[in-house]
């Protein structure tokens, strides 16, 4: 049975490429956000587009370096960065198009995301000793203005947001999109953020966790359940609930209608995720 929770339920549904990268995947995507829409949900989107920034930066000859799960990011890095993730988003603008979506694609800097620089990241060097690494170009979020947001939902459009963000001097920085997805969350007033992935959720025993809390996950990490790339996905879960949301799905973007099973009809897909 579908839920009907008013006009006015915004939700951030934040994904990277792996997840909608399949053939038809974006198409069906599409079609949900249009069942969403139709229902009376506002969607917001956040796209990263990691994978793709390193392939085009190896066929330039360009070193691909990470640290702490952070892209070291000089000039040339920021450029191939922003033309991708560019490139990325108008085929994805498009694509909702295609389904009668009135997306709007949009960088950071033109959600009016703030970005400001990153501090410097202690590292362990030779011999066990720390060091400090500068990132470059990469920035975190200090604040976002809503005014721009507003505006395209007022008209009912959906806003379509890649992560390079500026500083209110103009200087632009490479974000990661979980934090910018997090801050977005906030600012547009949506206390329901999905986290598109290309997994069913967290799993324990082979079998997928339908309800977790952040201590449970934190469990779950020191027991060696929860690794390798399952850890990052669930630190931008916790990443959004700290920064003021409600709730966080983390969903498979390759599972048929899988947004519209768990927004409308409330099924038992992917993993729910609250505080605690």
């Amino acid at each position: 049975m579908v839920s009907n929770r008013g006009p006015e339920r915004r939700v951030l549904i934040k994904f990277g490429g792996n997840a909608l990268s399949g053939e038809g995947d974006l198409e069906r995507f599409g079609e949900d956000l249009a069942s969403l829409i139709a229902a009376g949900i506002r969607p917001v989107l956040v796209h990263g587009g990691g994978p793709e920034i390193s392939e085009e930066m190896e066929r330039r000859g360009l070193r691909v370096e990470k640290i702490s799960g952070l892209r070291v990011t000089d000039a040339a890095a920021l450029e191939v960065a922003d033309e991708v993730l560019a490139r990325i988003n108008s085929r994805i603008v498009s694509a909702l198009a295609r389904e009668g979506v009135a997306a709007v694609g949009l960088s950071g800097c033109d959600a009016a995301v703030i970005a400001s620089k990153m501090p410097s990241v202690t590292v362990a060097g030779e011999g066990g000793k720390e060091t400090s690494v500068d990132l470059g170009r990469v920035g975190d979020v200090s604040g976002v203005d809503p005014k721009r947001l507003e505006a395209l939902m007022s008209e009912g459009k959906v806003p379509v947001i890649y992560p390079i963000c500026a500083s209110p001097d103009g200087t632009r920085y490479n974000v990661n999109a979980d934090t910018v997805a997090a801050h977005v969350a906030r600012a547009a007033g949506a206390p329901e953020m999905v986290l598109v992935t290309d997994v069913p959720g967290i799993l324990k025993d082979g079998q997928v966790v339908r309800s977790i809390t952040l201590r449970r996950i934190d469990e779950l990490i020191a027991d060696g359940t929860i690794t390798g790339g399952m850890v990052p996905k669930v630190e931008a879960c916790r990443t959004a609930l700290l920064n003021g949301a409600r709730t966080v799905y983390m969903l498979n973007g390759k599972e048929p209608r899988s947004l519209v099973r768990k927004l409308l009809r409330e099924e038992d897909v992917g993993t729910k995720i609250t505080a605690g």
